[in-house]
């Protein structure tokens, strides 16, 4: 996610919050040049909520505009100006009403209309700085603060806009010293009951304490409960621009509830206040509202057509969107109206730069370097946008100058721990965040990320030929083993199938807390999913009922899953689309398609909904509608087993080769596939329709109930309209709606299979099997491939305890809808009730490779396998069961029992280890070790060994000392004087 707090909510780094807190400063120059010293806080307060608001004195249009009602306000001051006595005050009032609109030239020629006059008003000073800000006139703009602050001295409002002017052109140490000034006003208490005054302080104090690296949890509680808030809280109720300030203020520390508290309330006092529809429109940004922050950008464009900062926002969605095409014409907008807007220029580089047009980004990079030579603005932004592409060595290199460049701000900081991160590089990266704390210990972020880290010296570490995993010693260390042995077993079919060994080792972690495992992948303490590949990084979250809001999952599914993003992310140069990685590393699961995404697929295949290949990365980045995600994922694998059918595997690995290559998606298809993407989507399409007729699936969308009727109305003597009405009603629960118009249907033709289909349904749903049965075998007669016969017999016979004829008809179904799991369910529990497991084991073998997050099939085909001492299989599947639960003990217990029954003592120690690390305090764990290290040593006469089952034997009789070990221990004694004894 590319933040635009640190842009839009750090004043000193260019134009843009110059641009963005703009209001609060011409409001209060505003009050100070038009309202009446002698009108009291609390009867402004009164005033603004009790009393009409006129036009025809000063006061009463400041009160339109800080309403929002700008054009009366105009109105009003350009009938004020007329008058000698007032025409200064009113030219600023109108200056700030015009450039509340957009209307910055106009608001600058209203102001030099009374230059002669107005050179002696430090008011005029700052509000014609203010206008030549946001036009990015800052050296003119700087003259005229300055000398506003000589005819107003120690004004803290004079003293804000020249220090954020210096700062926006790299003049620093210039900066913090003209903020020293306020020391003087605040030696004094006159500024506690002015709002305008307080507000300005708050800021001042913010960009000191920041220049000066000061302790910011020292500072930024003071800052914003003291002047901030206290602002609106006790100087001025109605003083909207103090809420906006606190609300930047808050977005900057990572606080959005907070910041967008504030936002609601300066809307509330003033509904035009555009910079508090940016500030939200940047809060809805981060939360991937994509359309509301462009719905926040455009209320702001609308009452300032010309506010370059909701272009920004605008800009950074689209980018963010992946809409680069329409980025730039928003970057243009904004420059027209500030060519040397930071932000914005920023931002062209960092498109350039992007879309690998490098010599496009000079422009931008120079005319930033003109406006400030020391800009951290840009090298920031680039770094972020490279970041984001996982560019990570081109991105390391900017946000290195950035923190160079800027070195009393965090977020250069935070964006390059946040890359350690994702990289792998933890050491650095607690060095970067530990230093980023120094600066700005009030983020949450970074404190949420220094915790994790700091939890995660802790892990214990094991190292194999390529990869390192890290776990939760006390929660999490039978995991450590499994999982290294694991990844090592599939190492070479991963990179096998995709042609690709990563250059490094690859990262695991596993986390005992979900907050934990969110906080180190995103900073934040919630993201909805277990496991997640930053590239050479994995990480997961332990699969514990108790711990985690996702309990079990099959964790060797997921790191399959998870590894495949490592290889093909490595293998493009991390140039690969969302939905190609997804598609390979879905497909590279284990567990088959499951039944809930067939069904997610059929119905889209239906309803014409599968999603264009252009925009399938949307699907996982940000779905639209509820279940897109999940049905993105299954379009995305069954996209891939259409390209290996058409094309061949060989074809998948060219792809990514040309990923790499720099090619983009369109010339991917051309050059590899040999065809277009709108072409593609068609012969796709096409592919999925025949699919889903394979998988036992109709291709008709469910009934228009009224069509259907409008149908039947035409013709009412119609069966199949009756029909369709009886199969409308049935898709809708309404059964007996639908049980009449079947019969209906059927009165008039006996043989219509609609008809006879729905009835047979409806029938066994209301359990008249007998009937049931007769009317779905008169189905099968006139339609020998129905799909709801079978269905409906096999339920018949279940009711009627027809067991041999049930077990029939569900074969049949499973033969005509093979993609269905209720024929392998009810076939499943059937011959087991009858006894015939080896019958049973293919149809549970099915259900458990669709269902591979539940233990339950596995087990009962573990068991079975035992049974049939078939110790391979059973053992498989026993892995399987603790792949998906790894603390179930009994697994591990039942996997040491056949390893010993075959005299595989190596293994049953290891499964028994598991045990222990999972029961540490248990006597009977240790008694069990001590046995099988016995029967190991036994075996080959260790004597090494038999001391191991000793000590085992040792601490269970430690924790009990009537443990069953004490026999064990004999047993180790007697076999120990035997070896030991001379021949």
């Amino acid at each position: 996610m590319i933040s635009m707090r640190s842009r839009l909510c750090r004043v000193g780094a260019g134009a843009v919050l110059a641009a963005v807190l703009f209001v609060a400063v011409p409001a209060a120059a505003m009050a100070a040049a038009t309202q009446p010293t002698s009108t009291s806080a609390a009867t402004r307060r009164v005033g603004a909520t009790t009393q009409p608001v006129a036009d025809n004195t000063l006061d009463g249009c400041w009160k339109l505009h800080m309403s929002g009602r700008y054009d009366q306000a105009a109105t009003g001051y350009r009938r004020l100006a007329s008058a000698p006595e007032q025409a200064v005050s009113a030219s600023i009032g109108l200056a700030y009403a015009l450039s509340a609109q957009g209307q910055y030239a106009q608001a600058q020629d209203a102001l030099q209309a009374c230059s002669a006059a107005g050179a002696a008003r430090a008011e005029w000073h700052l509000a014609l700085g203010e206008v030549q800000e946001a036009v990015g006139q800052y050296e003119q703009a700087l003259e005229h603060a300055v000398a506003a602050g000589k005819l107003k001295t120690d004004w803290a409002q004079a003293i804000w806009l020249q220090g954020r002017l210096l700062e926006t052109l790299g003049r620093r140490d210039q900066a913090k010293a003209v903020y020293a000034g306020v020391d003087r006003i605040l030696a004094g208490d006159a500024y506690r009951n002015d709002a305008p005054a307080l507000t300005a302080l708050g800021q001042i104090l913010d960009r000191h304490a920041i220049l000066s690296a000061r302790k910011a949890s020292e500072q930024a509680p003071n800052i914003l409960h003291n002047y901030l808030q206290e602002a609106y809280q006790k100087a001025d109720a109605t003083y909207w621009p103090a809420n906006l300030a606190a609300g930047m203020f808050m977005l900057s520390k990572h606080r959005p509830e907070g910041a967008a508290a504030e936002f609601a309330l300066a809307l509330k006092i003033n509904p035009k206040a555009a910079d508090a529809m940016v500030g939200m429109g940047i809060i809805a940004l981060e939360q991937w509202q994509f359309e509301r922050a462009i719905q926040m950008a455009e209320q702001a464009l609308k009452v300032n057509p010309n506010f370059a900062n909701a272009l920004v926002l605008k800009a950074v969605v689209m980018m963010q969107w992946r809409k680069f095409d329409q980025v730039q014409p928003l970057l243009d907008a904004a420059l027209k109206v500030n060519p040397n807007h930071i932000e914005t220029l920023s931002l062209a580089a960092a498109l350039a730069i992007r879309t690998n047009q490098p010599a496009q980004a000079q422009p931008f990079i120079d005319r930033v370097a003109k406006v400030n030579p020391r800009c951290a603005d840009l090298p920031q932004t680039i770094g972020q946008w490279l970041s984001a592409a996982r560019q990570f060595t081109a991105a390391e290199k900017y946000l290195r100058q950035a923190a160079d460049l800027a070195p009393e701000q965090a977020e250069p900081l935070i964006t390059l721990g946040l890359l350690y991160m994702q990289t792998g590089a933890e050491d650095k990266a607690r060095e970067i965040f530990a230093k980023a704390h120094e600066i700005d210990d009030y983020r949450s972020d970074v404190v949420n990320y220094l915790g994790v880290l700091g939890d995660m010296e802790k892990f214990a570490v094991k190292e194999t030929a390529h990869f390192i995993i890290k776990v939760d010693p006390k929660h999490d260390a039978v995991l450590l083993d499994q999982v290294a042995a694991y990844m090592e077993e599939i190492y070479p079919e991963i990179t096998g199938d995709f042609a690709y060994k990563p250059a490094e080792k690859t990262l695991i972690e596993f986390f005992p807390l979900h907050r934990q495992f969110s906080i180190r992948i995103t900073g934040k303490a919630w993201i909805g999913t277990v496991g997640a590949s930053t590239g050479n990084v994995i990480v997961m979250v332990a699969p514990n009922k108790q711990r985690s809001e996702f309990g079990t999952y099959n964790w060797a599914t997921v790191l399959r899953h998870e590894y495949t993003h490592t290889v093909t992310l490595a293998a493009t140069n991390n140039l690969i689309p969302h939905w190609f990685t997804e598609a390979c590393a879905v497909w590279q699961q284990p567990d088959r398609r499951n039944y809930d995404a067939v069904n997610m697929l059929v119905f889209a295949t239906r309803q014409g909904r599968l999603m264009p290949i252009r925009e399938l990365d949307w699907g996982f980045i940000r779905p639209k509608r509820s279940g897109d995600r999940s049905l993105a994922y299954a379009q995305a694998e069954w996209t891939m087993e259409y390209i290996i059918a058409k094309y061949k595997f060989d074809t998948v690995v060219q792809m990514l080769q040309a990923f790499r290559d720099g090619l983009t998606q369109a010339q991917v298809f051309q050059k590899v596939l040999k065809t277009t993407e709108a072409k593609f989507d068609d012969e796709f399409r096409a592919y999925a329709k025949a699919d889903i007729q394979k998988w036992g699936f109709s291709l008709e969308p469910p009934v228009d109930l009224k069509k259907a009727a409008a149908l039947l109305a035409i013709n009412p003597v119609n069966a199949a309209a009756h029909a369709q009405v009886a199969k409308g009603h049935y898709e809708l629960g309404n059964l007996p709606a639908a049980l009449d118009a079947a019969k209906k249907a059927l009165s008039y033709n006996p043989a219509e299979k609609t008809a006879l289909a729905v009835l047979a349904s409806v029938l066994a749903a209301q359990k008249n099997y007998a009937e049931a049965e007769t009317v779905a075998r008169k189905l099968e007669a006139v339609d020998k491939d129905s799909r709801t016969a079978p269905y409906v017999l096999a339920n018949a016979y279940v009711g009627l305890r027809k067991w041999s004829q049930a077990i029939v008809a569900l074969e049949t179904l499973k033969l005509r809808r093979p993609l269905y799991p209720h024929s392998y369910q009810e076939l499943a529990r059937l011959y087991r009730q009858l006894g015939q497991d080896e019958k049973a084991l293919p149809n549970l073998i099915e259900l458990h490779r669709r269902t591979m997050n539940d233990p339950q099939y596995a087990r009962q085909i573990a068991e079975i396998c035992i049974a049939a001492d078939k110790t391979d299989q059973a053992l498989s599947y026993l892995r399987q069961v603790a792949q998906i639960n790894p603390y179930e003990i009994s697994a591990y217990e039942s996997m040491a029992a056949i390893y010993r029954q075959v005299g595989q003592f190596d293994k049953a120690i290891e499964a028994i280890d598991n045990v222990c690390t999972l029961q540490p305090e248990s006597a009977d764990a240790w008694a069990k070790m001590a046995m099988m290290r016995f029967l190991a040593a036994r075996a080959t006469r260790d004597v090494q060994g038999l001391r191991q089952a000793r000590e085992a034997a040792e601490k269970s009789l430690a924790i009990d000392k009537d443990s069953q070990a004490r026999q064990v221990l004999a047993l180790i004694d007697q076999t120990l004087q035997e070896i030991q004894r001379p021949q």
